[in-house]
Order: structure tokens, then C-alpha cells, then sequence
């Protein structure tokens, strides 16, 4: 898993069974479903912390939107 400081201190600011679920539930557009965040990398902007990886179940391009408080 690659990312930036400001998005590890972010990541570590989440609790373990949360950053599960926010991996595991991901929406593919090719897949058009649900699905797991594989390979990601994570960085931060406008404060929100942004994952990018691939759908484990077809290797397409997701992303996820982690919103801070």
C-alpha cells in the first residue's frame, strides 16, 4: 500500500475494522457493482483522503472518497 504522510496519518486516524469496510466496498462503473479495493495508494486532497487502486474482481480503475471531519 503506497501513500503519502499526510494520508498515513489520516489512514492510522481510522479504525482498523472501518478501513476494512472502506476497502471491501468500492463501486466498479465496469463491473456496475460492488466490489474490493486492490493495489491501492492513497493521498490527501482538500483535506479528504483519496484511494486509488483496481476492482478486484475485473482490474479496473476505482477510487474511493474518505470525507475529513
Amino acid at each position: 500500500m503506497q501513500m503519502t504522510p499526510p494520508a498515513k496519518k489520516l489512514w492510522e486516524a481510522i479504525p482498523p475494522e472501518a478501513r476494512i469496510k472502506i476497502l471491501n466496498n468500492v463501486w466498479c462503473g465496469a463491473c456496475r457493482g460492488g466490489c474490493s479495493l486492490g493495489n491501492p495508494t492513497m493521498t490527501v486532497e482538500r483535506r479528504n483522503l483519496i484511494i486509488r487502486g483496481e476492482c478486484t474482481k475485473c482490474g479496473g480503475g476505482v477510487a474511493r472518497l474518505v470525507e475529513s471531519e
